[in-house]
């Protein structure tokens, strides 16, 4: 009897401990945990060389996936074989959507698998346009990893242009920390485009703010691409009257930055726009400050356009009675006289012969005898006499005359 019962206590035991032992592992905590933990060795080892990161950013991104260990779609691969599938299907409406949909629930987990997938899809330019969709939208969640994917030239689908990119997405979500970042930059003209990258973000959410920001940026092609985003900014939320606002709230003088070259684009882009709506309100501003040293030939040969809308004769004329202290004049005079003789040699001819001249009309003179000579080599030699500045005169004499053969 006591036999008995100590064999029926035993099999008590091990069934028990079968029962804890099998839920044990049927734990769904447990089965993640340890694949998180080959996911982990698995980055430490291949996706650094794969996406071309340093140590440190691929560490980081360990750290992250780590931390949203608990995502079954990083875990179980599920994003990069469904961004795999995207890029295969032939279907454009159907491939669009769901690359887009990924990338709105992109997550950094997410976003290293999707990396692995691009750098392992084929080239082209649909799939560079993808990519370039989804450096942006990591940098959104994840700025500074691809901010340095961007900018490592070992990284294999970094393409030129791909540091504006990834800065907009990061300023998009963090302005602070993209500013900070740009403001280290150590060449001054990545610099400046990744300025441009921070002023395209934030012209969305704060455009006064990105004003502010863009009078930073150094002079040059990047400035001048800001100037026209944010005229069309300004334009599209604040109206005209925003556009005058904007030009007149800009202080010039600072050498800084050469803010004079600064306002001198934001006026030649807010006029341009207002002309087309309102060119009398456009003509208007200039006249109000036609001797201010913002006008410049530019703002003046654009504005000229919207005097007659039909005679160019009348918008060359405009230009030649302008106060002889205006800055540009003499330029823009000859840019849109030059536009005069291609539409009517004859005409062109005519009315400059009627002209007082003078050192207004130098440039004009110089277009004129130039393409005369064409035709008629003697009157354009004539025409070279008039012309009152002596070193212009003295170029242009010595470019027409033929050159004595060897």
């Amino acid at each position: 009897m006591r036999k008995i019962i100590l064999i029926n206590c035993l099999w008590a035991a091990i069934a028990t401990g079968t029962f804890f032992l099998g839920k044990k592992d049927k734990d769904p905590n447990s089965v993640q945990n340890s694949e998180a933990v080959n996911v982990s060795r698995n980055l430490t080892g291949n996706e650094a060389a794969k996406s071309g990161l340093g140590q440190s950013g691929t560490m980081e991104r360990i750290q992250k996936n780590q931390q949203s260990s608990l995502d079954p779609i990083s875990i179980n691969g599920f994003a990069g074989s469904r961004l795999k599938n995207a890029l295969a299907d032939s279907d454009p409406i159907r491939r669009n959507a769901t690359i887009s949909q990924m990338l709105l629930e992109l997550t950094p987990a997410k976003a290293t698998e999707m990396l692995t997938a691009f750098e392992n899809s084929p080239g082209g330019r649909e799939n560079d346009r993808h990519f370039n969709d989804f450096l942006y939208a990591w940098a959104r969640v994840s700025g500074e990893d691809a901010i340095k994917y961007a900018m490592d030239p070992d990284s294999p689908k970094r393409t030129r242009g791909d540091e504006m990119t990834a800065i907009s997405g990061w300023a998009a979500s963090d302005p602070d920390s993209a500013m900070l970042f740009v403001d280290q930059v150590e060449n001054s003209d990545t610099r400046q485009w990744m300025h441009l990258g921070v002023t395209k973000a934030m012209i969305q959410n704060d455009l006064d703010g990105a004003i502010a920001y863009s009078e930073k940026n150094l002079r040059g092609r990047a400035r001048g691409e800001q100037m026209d985003r944010i005229a069309d900014a300004v334009m599209d939320q604040r109206g005209e009257q925003g556009l005058i606002d904007w030009i007149n709230g800009i202080d010039h003088t600072p050498k800084e930055n050469d803010m004079l070259s600064y306002k001198r684009g934001a006026i030649r882009e807010s006029l341009s726009k207002i002309a087309r709506n309102d060119p009398d309100k456009a003509v208007q501003y200039i006249m109000d400050n036609v001797t201010e040293p913002f006008i410049d030939s530019d703002s003046l040969e654009r504005i000229s356009h919207y005097i007659s809308d039909t005679s160019i004769a009348d918008e060359v004329q405009w230009l030649a009675e302008l106060p002889e202290e205006v800055e540009g004049q003499r330029h823009a005079l000859g840019e849109r006289f030059e536009d005069f003789i291609k539409e009517d040699f004859e005409g062109a001819g005519k009315w400059l012969a009627n002209q007082p001249l003078g050192p207004a009309y130098d440039e004009a003179i110089q277009d004129y005898a130039f393409s005369a000579a064409k035709d008629n080599p003697e009157a354009a030699l004539s025409w070279v006499d008039r012309i009152s500045d002596e070193k212009m005169r003295n170029d242009t004499l010595g470019r027409l005359q033929p050159k004595p053969k060897k």
